[in-house]
């Protein structure tokens, strides 16, 4: 790792709209009697499978973290 904390890591990331949500909300736009091209499959395919691939690492992650033990801070959080 480079220094940097979890938080800070998290903090620095890019905010985004799930891909998968705009991809629903643009095909829920179209007229139900439009068909998909290639292009839209493929495009579609390509979104759902880095969804799942994301939700299989959150989940790990979640397994992990259940797995953890507590440890006592050695400091007090400000406000506490």
């Amino acid at each position: 790792m480079d220094g940097r904390s979890p938080l800070e890591i998290l903090i620095e990331e890019g905010e985004q709209i799930n891909p998968a949500i705009l991809l629903a909300e643009e095909f829920m736009r179209r007229d139900a009697a439009d068909l998909l091209v290639a292009e839209e499959i493929q495009r579609a395919e390509e979104i759902l499978y880095n969804a799942r691939t994301e939700i299989d690492v959150i989940r790990r992650q979640v397994t992990a973290f259940e797995r953890s033990p507590a440890h006592p801070s050695p400091e007090l959080p400000l406000g506490f």
